[in-house]
């Protein structure tokens, strides 16, 4: 339906400005800068979206290091909601 188009789009434009950040930083990033998110996972529908794993992804398209994600807190207890550490290094090739 419309609330499911709709919720795809704002989706879709959240990971893409996440790229779009992600790729800003890089040249103000000093050489090894760390970098760490707190981000959670959603359903949306009933389709769950696993932004951990897609931060991630992104981080290691644009070439960051040392991309890793866990778990750090339990947000539901009703779901399978979690909060994650997502961190990465600027190692400025």
């Amino acid at each position: 339906g419309k609330n499911a188009e709709l919720m795809g789009i704002y989706v879709l434009k959240y990971f893409h400005d996440m790229h779009l950040h992600l790729a800003s930083l890089q040249n103000r990033l000093e050489k090894q800068a760390k970098l760490y998110y707190i981000v959670g996972n959603s359903t949306f529908f009933g389709n769950s979206v696993d932004t951990a794993a897609l931060l991630a992804e992104s981080m290691q398209m644009l070439g960051y290091q040392q991309v890793h994600s866990e778990i750090i807190r339990k947000r539901n207890c009703n779901k399978a909601l979690y909060e994650y550490c997502v961190s990465a290094t600027w190692s400025n090739h």
